[in-house]
């Protein structure tokens, strides 16, 4: 897989790293997500406001370190289709 990293700087990425990135973007994450959780948990004294945000950064930060893990390394890659031309397919 080739990451651009600016417009004219390619890097190649094998999969292993891949794997490895995406295995620690799911562990941050987790870790995350337990850490606001728990917070919840010890503001439950405190106002519902206070609870609503911690809820909301739990569930941004799921989705965002979900898409930068889906983008990292897909779990279903789709196999790339090219269209022959005038040759019969063999």
């Amino acid at each position: 897989m080739k990451l651009r990293v600016l417009p004219y700087v390619s890097v190649e990425i094998d999969d292993r790293l891949r794997r490895r990135a995406r295995y620690a973007g799911e562990r941050l994450r987790l870790n995350v997500r337990a850490y606001l959780l728990s917070a919840v948990d010890e503001v439950d004294v405190a106002s519902d406001k206070v609870r609503g945000l911690c809820d909301r950064a739990v569930s941004r930060v799921d989705s965002v370190v979900a898409t930068v893990n889906d983008k990292i390394a897909p779990e279903h890659q789709q196999p790339k289709l090219h269209l022959v031309g005038d040759r019969e397919a063999s």
